[in-house]
């Protein structure tokens, strides 16, 4: 499985941060942002103590008991042994570009890395904090988990089985998000610095970069004035379905002869068009029930609810996919998803991840020390990511201390004197004056090309009334009514954009929509493979004339191998990165993750390709290609249990609300209906105070007694006052946040995360704002634009279009 993906390296092709310097003194939840850093090529000297980084004595472990989390995490990186109160480091600080920690607020003051202090010493670095709820605020200096995180950040109160409490994410997401964040807005932050000359400081919460795994569940609150269905109020008690409407059960997780497939049936749109094909092809097997043959099943949601279609034929028809199902492979089901573009998937463990042919075809997998390693998360033609080393010993690179950091390749940012002495800060966006089209729709891609937009870059957003971005599709709408210009989500994913219609199925308007993509810097996509190619509007025909284009295209599978041709949503991706398999209870099927969960692990990755093949752009004047693949990209987050699998044979299963970092650990109810606290103590001391909270002596109660006890505690209280008490005593613990208490959190609210923006048809509303805050160029979000809104001024401003030719263009721009 040892991929030779990154053995066409030339001495003219280095990764696109060569030359830049990292300095990480995070703990474990800041682990995730310099793995990222050095996989785009950036040196990143990790700074340990001397019984080493924190990661290092972390699970999982192999049969050794060496740390499979420090394996993975410190791929790439390099180790010295420094106090970071020396002078020494003082030294290695003044040879860095970047510094990442996560000390809270006081120790970050105490050892003299508060951003003030960094900013005068050091006026070109970027430094990054990474914590749990932001550098300051009423809520930074609690006391947080993994699991903490996800409960503040409302993801784990959209998880779980009704008649159990919430399940969280396994393998600390949260930290992997919040990581992952923290290297792309490093980028962004190192774009800025190569044009002005100055740094900044980051301040990353964990907490937002949770709420930004919402989907669209966040814009319930301000469209509908209610929480999401089957969240919040509704977790228990569902609402009686609204005049007109007909409840269908329609199967999620079925079985097959070699496991379980998720399938997205209930979808309006691709969803229906799914039952529709696989009517057909149940036809071509002679599977199809007599009584069903003839039937179109084309928007069959909306055909139930105006009564032109019976439940009950809904019914026959999704049994007899079940039936069909039950007697095929995951293999056998994947290959005819792929060839028939079924909204379906295989629901793969540790060993299927290993073993997927589509993986194996594009060399993903990459051996080091006899384990397979996650391949590049994003494939850049100019710029390839750096090969993998092994994560080093601790001290291993001592001897860079004593040196000279060396002049840098071509590709390097200038050093420090350069930059200060040739260029003037000033506070401009990081992406003023980039050009962008983007083609993208749904997730990932449109959230890729909002942070270009967000910060600074004029994109124009295209779309089609005929065949608009499928998310104006999708609830919530303003008032529950229907429209185009009225879906949340939408808005939500699209600011600071500019809104164009063109019909790209005529010659003239593939023509425009080439002209387009000649104006721009940068072209993002996200169709199946192919389209842009038949659309005359693939890199290798856009770059002919052209090698400074940048070109992102992102799609499930990647734009090459056996299934690039695969289509699903987030949903699906979660199944096939097989982060679906692991989330739920160990003795039941698996819940999976909320919503289209690979959606907002892809754009954290492809925010840092893209900015990163800018900032090379910006250095060299060259261009490139990058293939985004959200199931190679996803798989990253679960990278240290993979390793554990293939070390100690054990399956990856799901674990409930357990952890293997806590020592007690639990999602528990309080006296008030459908309301539950999270509660973690990771250490002996916090695992005290909790006992002594409740009134529990450690001993006393086995662990299931334990828990026990913490449940009859809870029971008798309310979420906001255990959260309190248990703070108040160090212990990590947050009620569990619906998305309706997300606009009144007082941590959210100092940091002023959500945005009211003026949109054109949905009036003022709130709209999610940026995980970081930016010191010296935060982003400047405006509400997303309506539908067509800006035909007039890209075609003549920014194309150049007369005013007679935008008139005999007009059946296009629709």
């Amino acid at each position: 499985m040892a991929s030779d993906s990154q053995s066409d390296n030339t001495t003219d092709r280095y990764p696109p941060l060569a030359g830049v310097r990292v300095v990480d003194v995070t703990s474990a939840s800041g682990e995730m942002a310099g793995r990222v850093l050095a996989d785009l090529g950036a040196e990143v000297i990790k700074v340990e103590p001397p019984d080493g980084a924190e990661a290092r004595r972390l699970p999982p472990f192999d049969a050794d008991g060496a740390s499979l989390f420090w394996r993975s995490l410190g791929t790439g990186k390099r180790s010295v042994e420094l106090e970071v109160a020396s002078p020494a480091f003082a030294r290695l600080l003044s040879s860095a570009d970047v510094l990442l920690e996560s000390f809270d607020a006081p120790e970050a003051d105490h050892l003299g890395l508060a951003p003030d202090v960094i900013s005068a010493r050091y006026e070109t670095l970027v430094h990054v904090s990474i914590t749990p709820f932001g550098r300051d605020g009423p809520k930074s200096a609690y006391t947080s988990s993994d699991l903490i995180s996800q409960a503040a950040g409302g993801l784990l109160g959209m998880q779980g089985d009704v008649d159990r409490p919430h399940v969280p994410l396994p393998f600390n997401q949260a930290e992997a998000h919040a990581g992952a964040q923290a290297a792309a807005d490093t980028v962004i932050a190192l774009c800025h610095r190569q044009s002005t000359g100055a740094g900044q400081h980051l301040d990353v919460s964990i907490q937002t970069a949770v709420v930004w795994t919402l989907m669209n569940a966040t814009g319930f609150p301000p469209a509908t004035g209610r929480n999401p269905p089957a969240s919040g109020e509704f977790r228990s008690n569902p609402p009686a379905p609204r005049p007109g409407r007909v409840r269908v059960r329609v199967p999620k997780i079925v079985p097959c002869v070699d496991g379980t497939v998720l399938c997205g049936l209930q979808l309006p749109g691709i969803g229906e068009r799914t039952l529709h094909n696989m009517s057909l092809w149940l036809a071509e097997e002679d599977d199809l029930p007599s009584t069903l043959e003839g039937i179109t099943w084309h928007g069959w949601i909306g055909r139930v609810a105006s009564g032109e279609l019976v439940p009950e034929l809904v019914s026959q028809a999704m049994d007899a996919v079940v039936a069909k199902f039950a007697s095929l492979t995951q293999a056998e089901i994947q290959k005819v998803a792929t060839a028939r573009k079924f909204l379906v998937a295989p629901i793969y463990g540790a060993a299927d991840l290993l073993a997927d042919p589509q993986l194996i075809d594009r060399g993903f997998w990459q051996k080091i020390d006899g384990l397979c390693f996650a391949g590049p998360f994003a494939r850049l033609s100019e710029t390839p990511l750096a090969p993998l080393c092994p994560a080093p010993a601790l001290g291993a690179d001592d001897g860079l201390l004593n040196r000279e950091r060396p002049r840098q390749r071509r590709t390097a940012i200038p050093t420090n004197s350069e930059l200060t002495n040739g260029a003037t800060a000033k506070a401009d966006q990081p992406f003023a004056g980039l050009k962008v089209a983007d083609f993208a729709w749904v997730g990932v891609g449109p959230m890729i090309s909002k942070a270009l937009a967000d910060h600074g870059a004029t994109v124009v957003h295209v779309e089609s009334s005929t065949r608009p971005d499928v998310l104006r599709t999708l609830p919530p709408f303003l008032d529950d009514e229907r429209g185009a210009n009225r879906s949340h989500f939408q808005a939500n994913f699209n600011t600071s954009k500019l809104a164009m219609t063109l019909d790209m199925s005529t010659p003239a308007g593939r023509q425009v929509g080439r002209r387009l993509a000649d104006w721009a810097d940068v072209v993002v996509e996200s169709f199946t493979p192919g389209t842009m190619a038949r659309l005359g509007l693939d890199y290798e025909t856009l770059s002919e004339n052209r090698d400074d284009l940048v070109m992102l295209s992102t799609c499930m599978r990647g734009q090459t191998g056996p299934e690039r041709g695969y289509t699903g949503f987030g949903g699906q991706g979660a199944a096939l990165a097989g982060l679906f398999a692991t989330t739920g209870w160990p003795d039941r099927e698996p819940c999976g993750p909320w919503g289209a969960y690979t959606d907002f692990v892809t754009p954290r990755y492809g925010v840092a390709a893209l900015a990163a093949a800018v900032l090379h752009r910006k250095l060299t004047g060259r261009g490139q290609y990058i293939d985004l693949s959200q199931i190679e990209a996803s798989i990253r987050f679960q990278e240290p249990y993979l390793l554990a699998h293939q070390a100690t044979g054990h399956p990856v299963a799901p674990m409930g609300t357990d952890s293997d970092r806590a020592l007690v650990q639990g999602v528990y109810a309080t006296r008030v209906a459908d309301r539950f606290v999270a509660i973690a103590a990771e250490t002996e001391a916090q695992r005290q105070a909790l006992l002594d909270t409740i009134g529990t002596e450690i001993g006393a109660e086995s662990d299931a007694g334990t828990h026990e006890a913490i449940a009859r505690w809870c029971g008798e209280q309310e979420g906001a006052a255990i959260e309190a008490q248990l703070q108040g005593r160090g212990v990590p613990s947050h009620e569990v946040n619906w998305p309706s208490d997300l606009y009144r959190d007082p941590q959210l609210a100092f940091r002023g995360f959500f945005h009211r923006l003026q949109h054109a048809e949905m009036g003022e509303m709130s709209f999610d704002g940026p995980v970081t805050l930016f010191s010296a160029t935060p982003p400047r979000l405006t509400a997303a634009a309506c539908l067509g809104a800006d035909n007039n001024k890209v075609m003549s401003e920014l194309l150049g279009y007369s005013d007679a030719q935008i008139v005999a263009l007009a059946e296009v721009l629709v």
